[in-house]
């Protein structure tokens, strides 16, 4: 309990100290820039991964706290969304897209490997989007899938003893097969989630919900279909970023410096504590946890 406690105290002070030399070393730059956010990995609310370090993540949390520093920053004169994530959680993709429209200055989306689904909605909120020609975009749709053993199950012996007071409690739970209706209810909540997400786009992107349908198959656009599509605006990559943000915000010469994401430390403990209940339990607990329900975009 000793070595807990002392190993807590410790990950605390790390992060206190780098939140301060960080805060230190982003005074002594007085130079008016381009901030750089990036968007990597999966998008989720707080965070995730596979160890306390990964960074095969990102949360909307963290996202968002770079973009309200950079808002504020007065010598921020634009800002680039450096995207490589295939999507993720819905609402956290939807809240850092609604977020993006409400800063003033300008905001280009950089598309560089990936920038599909929840990411590319978070992209279509931007006032310019780039993408290499090779770059994967689009991807407009969304998935509620999940593994189901009831069958494995049943070979191994194990039963399954269904106890809820709501009709629909148990729909997409993984240790039995959906009813037809199941089925149909929760087919009618994807379809009202892709309603959503098409619309949105449609609307950030200026066309019409007619023409995004055409697209919302789920198919991913390499950059130049979809530029052709209307899906982005100009084929590039950093440099074209770049000039587009200066062209936006009417600045030349303007210094890019690159935003780090900063863990919170709820992020941070929640890993830690995520990591050893994994170890104690072997992975059985989060294994099954993994395979319930879950929307993503």
């Amino acid at each position: 309990m000793k070595k807990f406690s002392f190993f807590v105290v410790t990950i605390i002070l790390l992060y206190l100290a780098s939140l301060l030399f960080a805060s230190i070393y982003e005074k002594e730059d007085m130079s008016e820039k381009i901030a750089i956010v990036p968007i990597t990995g999966t998008i989720t609310t707080y965070g995730g991964g596979s160890s306390i370090f990964a960074t095969d993540s990102s949360s909307a949390t963290s996202i968002m706290m770079m973009l309200e520093n950079a808002n504020k920053d007065p010598k921020v004169k634009g800002i680039i969304l450096e995207i490589n994530s295939p999507g993720g959680a819905v609402v956290a993709s939807k809240e850092v897209a609604n977020y993006v429209k409400k800063i003033e200055k300008p905001v280009v989306a950089w598309i560089r490997e990936v920038g599909a689904s929840g990411a590319y909605w978070i992209a279509s909120s931007a006032d310019k989007i780039v993408a290499d020609e090779l770059s994967i975009t689009g991807s407009i749709g969304v998935s509620g899938s999940y593994l189901e053993f009831s069958g494995l199950m049943e070979e191994y012996g194990v039963g399954y003893e269904e106890l809820k007071s709501g009709k629909y409690k148990e729909s997409g739970v993984p240790f039995k097969k959906l009813t037809v209706e199941e089925k149909n209810l929760l087919q009618m909540k994807l379809d009202a989630i892709h309603d959503s997400f098409i619309t949105d786009i449609a609307k950030n992107r200026n066309l019409k919900k007619e023409e995004v349908v055409s697209l919302a198959n789920g198919i991913f656009y390499l950059g130049k279909e979809a530029y052709e599509s209307g899906l982005i605006d100009i084929l590039g990559s950093k440099d074209e970023a770049v000039n587009a943000v200066e062209e936006l915000a009417n600045k030349k010469g303007l210094k890019v410096v690159q935003l780090k994401r900063r863990v919170s430390l709820f992020e941070l403990l929640g890993k830690f504590s995520s990591n050893l209940f994994f170890e104690i339990g072997r992975g059985i607990g989060s294994e099954i946890k993994s395979s319930n329900f879950e929307v993503r975009v």
